[in-house]
């Protein structure tokens, strides 16, 4: 079976080009835990320079920028393509003064409890986005009838909201409609000229791209679309298809058609299986080397049961480069498989994913064993699953990667195929569609505690590398339910050590204290959360100038909350060194009375916790005789609450 298997290629290495669609690599460490590296579409830093660069302001935009400084928000119309998330980025833009990057807010509830827009988690100075786009109807209800109060508490906050309204023009809630702006669309040219300039390096004047097919396309192009064909115009320059602006031009616009017929009509050639195999392993390893896309079309023909074809003798068996021809393909000076015409590849893949529904679970399984048996670098690992992952998401079919994340982080995986998992959720968290399906099949894997090791290490790379830059608090919530398990399981404590290192984020930290101390409805307090409260209750954090968050009104009651759960669950042992912390605390002058308040209200409804916390403190006190006016302070706190206890 499969014997026209047989070509040979020497060996070739090198960086490998995988397409003009971003990508995440994930490195993994020695010990098992997974280092991102940051992908560019994440609202932080790094996209925000990037897109500074390539952004060119739409018509309104000057408007929704004086509604945004001068109210602190701005609700945006625009049609679909003309760049309003672009547009919301760049109005909430923060100056190179502040480390606070902008902050997608969720337009559905994380979890079972969690409410939508809670003023209650509106920091000073943040940046808020909101994108109703894509929002169903029921959650719009919920969100108009909150949206008011939360820019109440916006205003109050001196933050800042920008949303992109859905394309209902009733929704706006009455009293927020003089702050709506209507955006345009950009010039599409200029779009042009900077994406070429600044990711193809073709400089041109104005006058240089005026091309009339060109302006044509541009006419009825979204910003996306005029990316895209940025690309393919610095692609076909690269690949020497053409020494003029307009030959590349007319590669670049001929590779953005359908292909549907010209895909068909060879395709309907390409009779034998074998060509058809070849043909779609090619499509999806494009760029990689010959015996890679031979093996591929191998394990394919398994995968297919597709029964054997007899081609005589080896010495008379077609040779690869007969091979690759047959299917309009070949292979360039380093061995490596790709199509002569622009963007080919992507047509084929196109045809095969939309024409032949019934072969999308072979497909996954296929893509599945390649990863696994094929010999690839992860460049073309990664390339493999993005390609996929394109034809899954636009069929409507996220599950696939959703299943192969988990087939991929399975007991007997290896450190490349977690790599690989990593990139297929991150995939699906990019996009537009689905990336609300993703978050929540995160969440639900995170509260499974009969998920691998390897999957929790893979949820833990993608909440801090992808969720905590655009949806900080469902990150939390995530690495809080993983590591909850951990405890359960008695596995290394990655996600617990991750949510640690999230807490150097103040807003953070009192998003975690606020989970522990008041549970989401129907949830409930685990053993772990007890052990976490005292650890991020640091009282010098909370104490830290030059805005102390104790000071915040809603606190106090969070702090004492948390403390009561302490006491009622935890050993004295296991409170004791943390109470001597705020007793430290209190004694440097790090706001004593407060410190103190939280602690005495947490156990004033208990006397044998009072006794225990003051006989802590007295033992505390003894140590030094500067502590004892601490100790003394705490029993007249603890006096006071007595007094002010209700008689009968």
């Amino acid at each position: 079976m499969n014997g026209y298997l047989g070509a040979l290629l020497n060996q070739a290495s090198g960086p490998v080009n995988t397409g003009p669609g971003d990508q995440i690599i994930f490195h993994i460490s020695q010990d098992g835990r997974l280092n991102p590296r940051r992908d560019r579409r994440v609202i932080a830093e790094a996209y925000l320079r990037w897109l500074t660069q390539r952004f060119v302001s739409p018509g309104g935009f000057g408007a929704a920028q004086s509604l945004l400084e001068e109210h602190g928000v701005a609700l945006l119309f625009g049609a679909a393509g003309t760049g309003r998330r672009s547009a919301a980025m760049m109005l909430l833009r923060p100056p190179r003064s502040t480390v606070r990057g902008i902050t997608e807010l969720n337009d559905t509830p994380d979890s079972p409890g969690e409410p939508i827009l809670d003023p209650k988690t509106v920091e000073s100075g943040d940046r808020l986005f909101l994108d109703l786009t894509r929002t169903g109807p029921h959650p719009l209800s919920v969100i108009r009838s909150r949206l008011a109060a939360y820019y109440t508490e916006i205003r109050a906050r001196g933050a800042q909201l920008v949303v992109v309204l859905p394309a209902d023009h009733d929704f706006t809630p009455a009293e927020l409609r003089p702050f709506t702006a209507r955006l345009g669309r950009p010039d599409s040219t200029e779009v042009l000229q900077r994406y070429l300039r600044l990711d193809g390096q073709i400089r041109l004047r104005r006058a240089d791209v005026r091309y009339p097919p060109l302006d044509k396309h541009l006419s009825g192009a979204s910003m996306g679309q005029t990316a895209e064909l940025a690309t393919l115009i610095g692609s076909a320059r690269q690949t020497q298809q053409g020494e003029y602006f307009a030959q590349w031009c007319d590669h670049a616009l001929l590779a953005t058609r359908p292909w549907t017929r010209d895909v068909s009509d060879r395709i309907a050639r390409h009779r034998k299986g074998w060509q058809r195999a070849l043909l779609i392993s090619a499509a999806m390893l494009n760029g990689a080397l010959g015996e890679s896309v031979l093996m591929a079309t191998q394990i394919l023909y398994d995968v297919l049961d597709q029964p054997p074809e007899e081609h005589g003798t080896p010495l008379e068996r077609a040779d690869l480069s007969q091979m690759l021809a047959a299917v309009d393909a070949e292979t360039d000076a380093h061995g490596r498989v790709r199509f002569p015409q622009l963007a080919y590849d992507r047509a084929v893949r196109f045809h095969f994913w939309t024409n032949r529904p019934d072969l999308r679970d072979s497909f996954r399984v296929w893509v599945d064993r390649v990863a696994r048996e094929v010999t690839l670098n992860s460049d073309e690992r990664a390339a493999l699953m993005d390609r996929f992952a394109e034809q899954c998401l636009r069929t409507g079919r996220p599950e696939d990667l959703e299943a192969l994340a988990r087939s991929w982080t399975g007991p007997d995986a290896g450190r490349e195929l977690m790599a690989v998992a990593a990139d297929a959720l991150e995939r699906g968290l990019r996009s537009e569609e689905y990336a609300g399906r993703f978050r929540n099949t995160l969440y639900n894997w995170s509260t499974d505690r009969s998920i691998t090791d390897k999957l929790r290490v893979v949820i833990t790379g993608v909440c801090t590398g992808v969720i905590a830059h655009t949806h900080p608090h469902q990150a939390l919530v995530r690495l809080h339910q993983l590591a909850r398990r951990e405890d359960l399981a008695g596995t290394a404590p990655v996600a617990l050590d991750a949510l640690r290192q999230q807490m150097m984020d103040p807003r953070k930290l009192r998003f975690m204290l606020g989970r522990i101390a008041y549970p989401p409805e129907g949830s409930r307090l685990w053993e772990l959360d007890t052990r976490i409260f005292l650890e991020l209750a640091d009282p010098f954090r909370l104490t830290a100038p030059p805005a102390p968050l104790i000071r915040r009104p809603d606190l106090p009651d969070v702090l004492t909350a948390g403390w009561r759960a302490v006491l009622e669950r935890e050993p004295c042992e296991h409170w004791r060194e943390t109470l001597g912390r705020w007793l430290h605390a209190c004694a440097e002058g790090r706001c004593p009375e407060l410190l103190l308040t939280v602690l005495v209200n947490a156990a004033r409804h208990h006397p044998h916790h009072l006794q225990k916390m003051y006989t802590v403190a007295r033992k505390w006190a003894y140590a030094s005789p500067e502590r004892l006016p601490i100790a003394d302070l705490l029993l007249e706190t603890i006096d006071l609450a007595q007094e002010q206890e209700p008689v009968g």
